[in-house]
């Protein structure tokens, strides 16, 4: 069963027909970290597949082995049946309906067949000289050669190398702004970390950034290498980082000056077995660490939802590559407030440093959210050190004496969901309606998204697990029929006083509260009471693997089909007559 597109999602690929119904064969798709650009271009080539043509494969080009992964294994989200051949190194799988190949091993000179499509992952990359040649070889440039999709968060290369000469037409584009106001991103904040004695307009500028011996040497400098876990110690504690080095000499330094703190760290690079890379990485995810140093290999490819702190201990004048390092922090994730960018700067401001608040007034002025007008001279409202996206935009609305329900508007995409989940150990719940649950059952890596019927019976809302985030879109997407404000974060109800059925239900509980509580604070409290109850019942009568097995066969996934058009059905019948009344 393929995963419903988000609005948004579907746009792009929608505008993607478009544009090539319009005669505009190269086409860039620019969407943020976490916006689910896999998504986007798996769903354009299903449907290039089946309505412009079946003869020719479709090509993916990506640079790294975890960018293909990736595409494996989310183009089979939107596209379950896709027959997939990877072409990397050894691996020359070269029947398929899509193809995933090594930039690298194209590069080499592997012969392939002619494609129908060519999709160009990060091809902010494309500019490169081997890829280049890669895609006139290809017959990209040619009348009649195959039309090419270029996707990116970034397009713009570090180098400042530009890509307008390979791309054509800018199809569809959406901001990390715009992605934050609409709730489909974390709320972020950054917060400017001195670091004495750096002097960062003093060093080199090498292809438009800090040169990197020069960086590295007063990166490494004992007063540095403080600053970074001051930093961390001082204004992320509890929270889960990752840290972006100058090079593997830096990276191992931080990781052993955190280690020295008494604070679980490690160091991932480029030159480790891929073994113990992995297992770092694995030990990140499970929380047996809480602080991962990298050097210029997690920028990319790398998806760990949970991360809600990155630290740029590695100053840039690339938006790029800031672009990518920030992203890091943005997916949603059910246990996740908000984000937060400490950004390492020198005592002297260099105005070509890359920080959290230039990267917003940046984004502000080509976002499309109708909130987002940009200012200027004496009505700009600049963006505080340590202030939130939601905190800021707030501001600037009531600068602008937008309507009240208007500022409150802006304070509703403030946190990472619309929706106030409960987490019960590993996994999470939803209450809803009257007497409604809704839950994300842990299953080894992934989420089962699960609703709970009658008498204790529980029903997935997916015929598989899926990553968090996934699982948790599919839950959010089901529940927003129902549009209920009981399960809202930011309903008017919960500031409202405490009622007395509340006071008795917690001193029922042996739940002790004061007479400051409000209606909310009453509710989150029994919520995580009654949530565990239900987790306890979940976890004894949710078979996983009965339901693997049921939905493996087509009659299971025609049945649960048929269920969930009922649900939904049943769903907006319910918020019609609940309009009308």
């Amino acid at each position: 069963m393929a995963i419903q597109l988000r609005p948004y999602q579907q746009a792009a690929v929608d505008a993607f027909f478009q544009a090539l119904a319009e005669g505009r064969k190269r086409q860039l798709i620019v969407l943020p970290t976490g916006a689910g650009k896999t998504i986007v271009f798996g769903s354009v080539a299903r449907r290039f597949h089946e309505e412009v043509s079946r003869e020719r494969p479709i090509l993916v080009i990506a640079h790294r082995t975890e960018l293909l992964d990736q595409a494996e294994q989310k183009i089979h989200f939107v596209w379950p049946e896709a027959f997939i051949g990877r072409i990397q190194g050894a691996r020359n799988e070269q029947l398929g309906d899509v193809l995933l190949a090594s930039t690298q091993t194209l590069v080499a000179g592997r012969r392939i067949p002619q494609p129908g499509l060519i999709i160009y992952d990060e091809c902010h990359h494309s500019r490169a000289e081997g890829a280049l040649g890669v895609l006139e070889r290809l017959g990209v440039f040619e009348s009649d050669g195959p039309p090419l999709l270029g996707v990116t968060a970034t397009p713009s290369r570090s180098d400042r190398t530009e890509l307008g000469d390979i791309f054509e037409h800018l199809t569809y584009e959406r901001t990390i702004l715009d992605m934050i106001m609409d709730g489909y991103l974390s709320d972020v904040r950054g917060v400017k970390v001195e670091v004495p004695g750096l002097n960062l307009g003093a060093i080199r500028t090498t292809a438009g950034d800090y040169n990197s011996k020069d960086l590295s040497y007063v990166m490494n400098i004992e007063s540095a290498l403080d600053a970074v876990v001051d930093a961390v110690v001082t204004h992320a504690p509890g929270r889960k980082c990752l840290v972006f080095a100058v090079d593997v000499k830096h990276a191992h330094a931080l990781a052993e000056r955190f280690q020295k703190r008494g604070i679980a760290c490690a160091a991932v690079d480029g030159a480790m077995k891929a073994e113990e890379r992995a297992a770092i990485l694995q030990a990140f995810a499970e929380n047996r660490l809480c602080v991962l140093v990298n050097c210029q290999i997690l920028t990319e490819g790398y998806d760990q939802p949970d991360v809600d702190c990155v630290v740029i201990a590695r100053p840039t004048r690339s938006q790029a590559l800031y672009v990518q390092m920030v992203g890091r922090a943005l997916r949603l994730h059910p246990d996740k407030t908000d984000a937060l960018v400490l950004d390492l700067t020198g005592a002297s401001d260099d105005k070509s440093l890359q920080t959290f608040a230039r990267l917003m007034r940046t984004q502000r002025k080509t976002a499309t959210h109708a909130l987002v007008g940009a200012e200027e001279g004496e009505d700009a409202v600049p963006m505080e050190d340590g202030e939130s996206v939601g905190e800021w935009l707030t501001r600037v609305a009531q600068k602008r004496e937008l309507a009240e329900q208007v500022a409150q508007a802006i304070n509703l995409f403030a946190n990472r969901s619309r929706y106030r989940w409960v987490r019960v150990k590993d996994n999470f719940a939803i209450a809803y309606g009257h007497d409604g649950w809704a839950y994300l059952y842990r299953d080894g890596d992934e989420f089962w998204p699960v609703l709970e019927l009658k008498n204790e019976k529980f029903m997935p809302l997916h015929d598989r697990s899926l990553p968090l985030e996934y699982a948790q879109g599919v839950v959010e997407g089901f529940l927003s029929l129902f549009e209920s404000s009981l399960i809202t974060k930011e309903a008017d109800w919960r500031n409202a006083p405490m009622t007395e059925r509340q006071k008795y239900v917690l001193q029922k509980y042996r739940i002790r509260y004061d007479d400051t509580w409000t209606r909310g604070m009453a509710a989150d409290a029994l919520g995580q009471r009654f949530a565990a109850k239900r987790v306890r019942v979940l976890q004894k009568n949710f078979d996983a693997q009965k339901w693997r097995d049921v939905l493996a066969q087509p009659h299971g996934q025609a049945w649960l089909e048929h269920r969930l058009m009922a649900l939904r059905a049943r769903a907006q019948a319910r918020a019609r007559v609940a309009q009308t009344s």
